[in-house]
């Protein structure tokens, strides 16, 4: 078991909790400013490293984790093979990735008062005057583990657009959230362009049909995965940010963020969960890019975010790894 800091020491705040390293610095407000680069976002909460120097999966990224009946699933992409599944009893050690069945990366979904899920993905359309676009599409499938056509039924709805404002044709890897346990709406989340930025758009009642977008909720926020914690919600997300990192071509994000709201639509960023610099420390690894975070709230309150060393648009798929935070 080891403990480490970054420029400070260890005070209350900080824990270990079933091995691993613990970096947690900070002033007072358990806030530390950020000196690894020209932005003034800070640190906040506790980061355990539960799995030091381990990947969760080597040559894979964009995970998404999922939690049901004491079973970790967690999906992700799987370069040229397409996507994959691997499960976990206690959330660390997790099986060979299998195919799902489903083609593309990203994807979100939800489950409905009736026992299925609601997949949502996005795909690209060609529209009206020619031009491609990317929209949202959503399907209901009944097994966690094979998405494949013949497992899901496509909805016959109005999905999400990207055409115009804020999303410009371009959506990222979407993020759902459901609104009501009355009835099967949802607000859809995405990272748009032009800048880029995290926009959402809510349904009707039935989780398929969507009026205009609720318009740019969190300025150079991408990779972002939105969670409802009861009283409000969290985001946590990576930074387009080219001006901090203007030697990185294509963009490799490099900060884990995360931000809170009371409806879902006013957002204020808390600060930076981790960085590649205390990644690399706290891991024992080269690492220069931070990807893709999903996360899941354990019981005690903490989360544990799962991100890529890597992104799907590279040749070289590093691997997901794993952290634990406290806020």
């Amino acid at each position: 078991m080891i403990a480490t800091t970054l420029a400070g020491c260890i005070d209350d705040k900080g824990r270990i909790d079933g091995g691993g390293i613990v970096i947690d610095d900070g002033d007072d407000s358990g806030n530390q400013t950020n000196t690894n680069n020209s932005t003034t976002e800070e640190f906040v909460g506790s980061v355990i490293f539960e799995t030091p120097g381990e990947a969760v999966h080597t040559g894979v990224s964009v995970p998404f984790i999922y939690y049901e009946d004491s079973i970790f699933y967690l999906y992700m992409c799987n370069g040229t093979e397409g996507h994959h599944y691997s499960t976990s009893t206690d959330g660390l050690n997790y099986t060979s990735p299998q195919k799902t069945g489903i083609g593309g990366c990203g994807l979100n979904f939800v489950k409905l008062n009736d026992g299925t899920y609601r997949l949502y993905s996005t795909t690209k359309v060609t529209l009206e005057n020619g031009t491609q676009s990317i929209n949202s599409t959503s399907a209901v499938f009944t097994n966690l583990t094979d998405f494949a056509p013949t497992n899901r039924v496509d909805d016959d709805g109005t999905n999400a657009q990207s055409t115009g404002e804020p999303c410009n044709d371009f959506m990222g890897t979407p993020s759902v959230v459901r609104l009501n346990e009355s009835d099967d709406s949802v607000r859809l989340y995405f990272s748009c362009s032009e800048p880029s930025h995290m926009a959402g758009f809510t349904s009707a009642t039935d989780g398929i049909n969507f009026a205009d977008s609720d318009g740019i909720l969190l300025n150079q926020a991408i990779d972002i995965e939105v969670h409802d914690i009861g009283d409000g919600y969290r985001v946590f997300y990576t930074l387009m940010n080219p001006d901090v990192h203007p030697e990185l071509t294509p963009f490799h994000p490099q900060e884990i963020m995360t931000a809170v709201s009371d409806d879902g639509l006013n957002w204020v960023v808390e600060g930076m969960v981790a960085n590649v610099s205390t990644v690399a420390e706290g891991m024992g690894v080269e690492i220069d890019v931070l990807a893709d975070p999903s996360a899941i709230q354990l019981d005690d309150g903490s989360w544990r975010i799962f991100f890529g060393s890597a992104s799907e648009k590279t040749d070289d798929h590093g691997g997901i790894y794993s952290l634990r935070w406290t806020p």
